[in-house]
């Protein structure tokens, strides 16, 4: 096991993140906020449990500001998980059936608060979470005619803020991806699938202490790359290229990094093209500081791309994005865009060039300081990574 952190959330924290959620709210003038996807649930709530493969018996958490911590509304089949729960903020409400009785023991729930209250929804931008027309229709039915809301930015107001847990957690994420990656470098050879490769790392990153991985795409070629498509029976050749993005999860925290190589011995061009974008990378995350916006940081990314004289291939469309329980989260680093970066907000950077036959990119994870960046991330290596064929 790569990492010996605490695997999840301790109960103060969360009673913590509680606590400031409630006091969000109420500057909101929101009387209730139900959370309904599996991030939000599980960060407000620390119960955690493997039925969310499934909607047929969902799983809500309701905060009532005249109510205190937070109550979590889940099938009755929970109850023995449920006696793990040592938080004195957090209740378990439970519900007999299906979809239709969790939604009904919602707006029960509800109940008693004044007509016409502001009651939020984790849904929004960046945030689409789980929900029903029925539960929308049933809060907004007389008598009591409550107001839904987008409560995305609310919610988004405290996650961006990382605590030194969610740090570890992302730090241990991005070792584990790593270091699995080039392990299992060093034994790829011509022959290998995109298919094959992705499941030896996946093994390999769960033997390193990875409780999942959930992106895992893995591309072989020699340029027009597919980066979303899933993992095909394309066979390693010689003088490929390899690029792999990685999403490992552990504990409450996901990476989201990539790397690369080539397959044979790479031209002088190939070589000096990777350390310039790797040295773009770098200077862009040098040049981030709490306060800047998203358009400020693709402003300085595009100063750095113009002086590399890459003027004919095109800046990347958004060159980075925050990261937490989520694989993207805000705040976006894209022309344009006004997110505020903060102090202790984790960010990746991630210019991409593809030319001379290969992909370039080599995406680096940093927290947010006024100092500069701290790397949570193994900063990649100098020189571009080469499988011996």
């Amino acid at each position: 096991m790569s990492s010996t952190i605490p695997s999840w959330p301790s109960d103060a924290e969360i009673s913590s993140r509680i606590s400031r959620l409630r006091d969000n709210m109420a500057g909101a003038a929101i009387e209730a906020l139900v959370l309904t996807s599996r991030h939000n649930f599980e960060y407000y709530t620390g119960f955690r449990s493997l039925y969310w493969i499934s909607d047929a018996r969902p799983m809500l958490a309701i905060v009532r500001r005249d109510q205190p911590g937070v109550s979590i509304l889940i099938s009755r089949i929970e109850q023995r998980n449920a006696r793990q729960i040592r938080n004195a903020d957090v209740r378990p409400v439970y519900y007999d059936g299906f979809t239709d009785s969790a939604l009904q023991a919602a707006a029960t729930f509800l109940h008693g608060l004044p007509g016409g209250s502001a009651i939020g929804f984790d849904y929004g931008f960046d945030m689409f979470g789980r929900g029903s027309v029925m539960l929308i229709d049933l809060l907004r039915a007389a008598p009591h005619q409550f107001r839904p809301v987008d409560a995305a930015d609310l919610i988004w107001r405290q996650r961006l803020i990382k605590s030194e847990h969610e740090f570890q957690s992302i730090r241990a994420a991005c070792n584990v991806a790593t270091d699995s990656f080039f392990d299992g470098l060093a034994g790829l050879r011509p022959g290998v699938s995109e298919y094959e490769f992705g499941q030896l790392l996946e093994q390999r990153m769960i033997g390193r202490g990875a409780d999942s991985v959930e992106w895992l795409p893995v591309r072989f070629g020699r340029g027009d790359f597919s980066y979303t498509r899933p993992n095909a029976d394309i066979r390693l050749q010689k003088d490929d290229f390899v690029w792999v993005d990685m999403g490992v999860r552990r504990a409450d925290a996901v990476s989201d990094l990539n790397r690369v190589a080539k397959a044979g011995k790479a031209t002088p061009e190939q070589e000096k093209l990777y350390e310039v974008v790797r040295s773009t990378t770098l200077r862009l995350a040098e040049g981030i500081r709490p306060g800047m916006t998203g358009d400020d940081a693709f402003a300085l990314y595009a100063e750095l791309w113009s002086a590399r004289n890459f003027s004919d291939f095109p800046l990347s469309g958004r060159v980075g994005h925050g990261s937490g329980s989520g694989l993207t989260e805000p705040p976006s680093l894209l022309a344009g865009s006004t997110d505020i970066i903060q102090e202790d907000t984790v960010l990746h950077v991630e210019p991409k060039l593809e030319a001379a036959g290969g992909v370039f990119q080599v995406e680096e994870v940093f927290r947010v300081t006024t100092g500069g960046p701290e790397f949570l991330s193994t900063i990649a290596p100098a020189k571009l990574p080469v499988i011996e064929v």
